[in-house]
C-alpha cells in the first residue's frame, strides 16, 4: 500500500515537470540542461521516496509482528481461568471515535496485571503451604523423636522384663527347692508324728501271748512257795500287735466280754474306761481317757483276758 502511494506521488511529480517544460519557448540548446536537472531532481526524489517506502515497510513489518505477538499473548492469557476481558464497555465494533488498538492494548495490559495478581496470590499460597509444610515437618520430626523415645523405653522395658523373668526363674527354682525341702520336712514331720502317735495293743489269753513271745513268766515257785508273774517280753515285735493312733477315739475291742481282763504292761489301768451297753453289761470296748498320760509309760499295751 505504501509503495503504491509512492509510485503515484512520483508519477504526479513527473507530470508536473512536463507541464512546466511545455509552457516555455526556449530553444533546444537551452532546454537540454533544464531537462537534465529535472531528471536528476526526480531521481533524487524517487530515491528519497524509495527510502521512505522501505522505512515504512520495515515499520509496517514491525507493527505486524508486534500485533501478532500481542494476539499470541492475548490468546495465551485467555486460557487463564477467572480473567476478565478488560475491554471497555463503550468500545464497539465499527466505532471510529475510539482507538481500537489502544482499547485492545488496555485489555491485554489488564489481563497481564490480573495474571500478575494471581501469581502474587499463588506465591502467597505457596509460601503459606511451605510454612505449613515446615510446621508439619517439624511436628513429624517431633513425632519421630517421640517414637524413638518410646522405642528406647520399650527396649529398656524388654531388658528389665528379661531381668525380671530371669529373677522369676531363679526364684521359681529356689521356690521349688524350698517347696521340696518343705515337703520333705512335712513328710518327715508327718512320719515322725505318725511314729510318735502310733501305739500298739494286743489282747489274748495267757497261753496265746506266751506262745507269741509277747509275755513271759518271771519268778520261781516250788509247791506253794514262790511266785511267778506275767511280764512283757524284753523284745517286742510290732507285727504281733495292732497299730492305732493314740489320739483317735478308736476303741480297743476285746475278744470276749464275759471274762475279766488284766493290763500287764506299764500303763495305768485307771485311765481305761470299759464300754457298757444300755442295760449296763460290758460291751467289749475299752476307751483311753487321757491318751498322753496313758501311753507315756510305753507304746505297747498288753491285755490278758481271763486273768
Amino acid at each position: 500500500m505504501r509503495r503504491v502511494m509512492s509510485l503515484i506521488l512520483l508519477a504526479s511529480l513527473i507530470a508536473c515537470e512536463k507541464i512546466g517544460s511545455g509552457g516555455k519557448t526556449n530553444t533546444a540548446a537551452t532546454t537540454t540542461p533544464t531537462g537534465t536537472d529535472s531528471i536528476t531532481a526526480l531521481n533524487a526524489k524517487l530515491s528519497q521516496a524509495q527510502s521512505v517506502s522501505a522505512q515504512q515497510d520495515s515499520l509496517l513489518q514491525s507493527f505486524n509482528q508486534t500485533t501478532q505477538l500481542l494476539a499470541d499473548i492475548d490468546k495465551e492469557l485467555s486460557k487463564v481461568k477467572g480473567l476478565q476481558s478488560h475491554v471497555p464497555l463503550d468500545v464497539k465494533n465499527g466505532d471510529k471515535s475510539v482507538d481500537q488498538q489502544a482499547a485492545y492494548r488496555a485489555s491485554i495490559l489488564g489481563k497481564v496485571q490480573e495474571v500478575t495478581a494471581l501469581l502474587a496470590k499463588s506465591r502467597s499460597r505457596v509460601a503459606s503451604a511451605n510454612s505449613k509444610n515446615e510446621e508439619l515437618n517439624s511436628q513429624i520430626e517431633q513425632y519421630k523423636q517421640t517414637i524413638a523415645n518410646f522405642e528406647t523405653m520399650v527396649e529398656q522395658d524388654k531388658q528389665q522384663i528379661a531381668m525380671l523373668a530371669s529373677k522369676v526363674d531363679s526364684l521359681n527354682a529356689e521356690n521349688a527347692q524350698v517347696t521340696a525341702a518343705k515337703n520333705a520336712v512335712t513328710d518327715t514331720m508327718l512320719t515322725l508324728r505318725k511314729e510318735n502317735n502310733t501305739v500298739y495293743y494286743v489282747v489274748g489269753t495267757k497261753d496265746e501271748l506266751i506262745k507269741k513271745g509277747i509275755v513271759v513268766e518271771e519268778g520261781t515257785k516250788f509247791l506253794f512257795f514262790g511266785h511267778k508273774e506275767l511280764v512283757p517280753a524284753h523284745r517286742l515285735d510290732p507285727s504281733s500287735f495292732t497299730a492305732i493312733n493314740k489320739w483317735d477315739d478308736s476303741p480297743i475291742t476285746l475278744h470276749i466280754t464275759d471274762k475279766p481282763y488284766k493290763v500287764i504292761s506299764r500303763q495305768d489301768p485307771g485311765l481305761i474306761e470299759a464300754g457298757k451297753t444300755t442295760d449296763g453289761k460290758m460291751s467289749g470296748e475299752l476307751h483311753i481317757t487321757q491318751p498322753a498320760d496313758f501311753w507315756g509309760a510305753t507304746r505297747y499295751l498288753i491285755i490278758v483276758e481271763g486273768a
